[in-house]
């Protein structure tokens, strides 16, 4: 295992070298170009779904794995970060920003409760550091996906609430 571990390592301080510009940043030990601050660009932008609430009480190994969330804590922030202009709320099928009006308009909707907002997507970059063995990922955005039911009580999947955008582009640069 630590082998391939330092093996992929020298694979990609190697590839690193092979792109148009290879200038070094000074006392960072990484390479200009795709590098950041952060080490490699091992993802420019990646796509995927993170389950943040447990809807089958009789689902052990999703209990386990969902052992450590602060799920309070994650949403009443995600929101704080909200109403307090710190991110910003998109209308996730328009892409037309959301007001804090309209915030309160979705949360106060028949039904509506954080509590059966049961997923999240997130778009990051990710970054790898061969150099300190550490792995960076920087959210872009996030999708809140608010449980969907089907006659039957059954989950069937997620709606999107909204996208939050969040501002400070940590050495990132502009994102379409």
């Amino acid at each position: 295992m630590k082998n391939t571990i330092a093996n992929l390592a020298v694979l990609l301080l190697l590839l690193s070298g092979c792109g148009k510009n290879t200038e070094r940043i000074p006392g960072s030990g990484i390479a200009n170009g795709n590098d950041s601050i952060f080490g490699l660009v091992a993802a420019d932008t990646i796509i995927y779904d993170v389950i943040i609430r447990n809807s089958n009480p009789d689902d052990a190994w999703a209990a386990h794995c969902l052992a450590g969330i602060h799920y309070s804590v994650l949403i009443d922030s995600i929101f704080n970060l909200v109403y307090t202009g710190r991110a910003v709320a998109y209308n996730h099928e328009n892409n037309e920003k959301l007001t804090s009006k309209q915030l309160v308009r979705i949360e106060s909707a028949k039904g509506f409760s954080r509590d059966n907002i049961g997923m999240i997507q997130f778009k990051e970059m990710w970054y790898l550091n061969p150099g300190s063995n550490n792995m960076t990922k920087q959210v872009i955005s996030m999708v809140l996906g608010y449980n969907y039911y089907n006659p039957a009580g059954e989950l069937s999947g997620y709606k999107p609430v909204f996208r939050v955008e969040l501002s400070g582009d940590k050495g990132r640069g502009t994102r379409d």
